[in-house]
């Protein structure tokens, strides 16, 4: 109870100390570029996704933004297409998902898988903030090649077998932990690839993302796991690891210049940093920095 209602008045003093983002100039797009940016959003993270999208356009520009709308208000709609000259909503729950689960994001990695057919896709977390220019994305991105978010425990591709028994030493009851470890009985595990990195940070070389991989991966792990247990929220970031790691040519971004805030994190090489909801308003460094953007964005 106590930490719902300090989370609340972070996020509301976060959002107030940063409402300026609405007073920055609108994002031009590039009919002629092929990359869209996704991202999943909710009413309550305007002010995060506004920050995360202007400050990565900086350095990216796409041909345009495709939002998975889960639970916008029209006048969210409103102020966003203001803001961004292109910009497309998909309602979640008009998203074909197949044999997946629903929810969790899966509604997220579907449409990055349609939109995957033509375009580059970058699959952008409102919780992220662009501080630099990112060299390691901007080249993935001009060479067709994918790439996705380290972790301290996931800086490169394994086999299934090393990442099941990574998962077995460290094992735990979250969903992401227990279907790392079925990796290792997975068919035709000898020719597959996986990373412990994070979807909320990824980009997908065109075509990719295919559908059909998706979904066999699901009912892969499915039979597995169980349908409770694949329909619980962290699979979809699982199959984000696995399709990214079994890309051609893939990259995991360095984590050094590609963190996840914690206090004590050093945060003054990167380029991007992912302000996860555990730690995303401890020390103040997110509003910080911020603000720092909403200042360069205004000039």
């Amino acid at each position: 109870m106590i930490s719902r209602i300090r989370a609340k008045i972070n996020r509301t003093w976060f959002n107030f100390r940063c409402a300026g983002i609405f007073d920055t100039p609108p994002v031009k797009c590039d009919p002629g570029s092929d990359i869209l940016i996704v991202s999943q959003l909710h009413h309550p993270d305007m002010t995060m996704y506004m920050l995360a999208m202007k400050s990565f356009a900086r350095f990216v520009r796409p041909q345009g933004f495709v939002v998975v709308d889960d639970g916008l208000l029209p006048d969210d709609r409103r102020i966003l297409s203001e803001h961004f000259d292109s910009i497309r909503f998909v309602p979640s729950k008009d998203v074909q998902l197949g044999s997946c689960p629903s929810g969790g994001c899966w509604e997220r990695l579907r449409t990055l898988s349609e939109v995957n057919k033509d375009h580059y896709v970058v699959q952008l977390d409102a919780d992220t903030l662009t501080l630099a220019e990112p060299t390691e994305v901007l080249e993935c991105i001009e060479q067709n090649r994918t790439f996705t978010l380290g972790t301290s425990s996931g800086t490169h591709f394994v086999g299934f077998d090393e990442a099941s028994r990574f998962a077995h030493e460290h094992a735990c009851d979250h969903i992401q932990n227990r279907a790392e470890r079925a990796l290792g009985e997975f068919p035709g595990k000898e020719n597959l690839k996986y990373v412990r990195g994070c979807a909320g940070f990824t980009g997908f070389a065109k075509q990719q993302l295919a559908s059909e991989k998706i979904e066999d991966f699901s009912t892969g792990m499915e039979r597995l796991l169980g349908r409770e247990r694949w329909c619980k929220w962290g699979t979809e970031q699982v199959t984000s690891n696995y399709m990214a790691a079994n890309a051609p040519g893939a990259l995991v971004l360095p984590v050094d210049r590609y963190p996840f805030w914690e206090p004590g994190v050093d945060t003054d090489s990167a380029s991007l940093i992912h302000f996860f909801g555990l730690f995303r308003f401890n020390g103040g460094m997110y509003l910080r920095q911020a603000r720092r953007v909403v200042k360069q964005l205004a000039r």
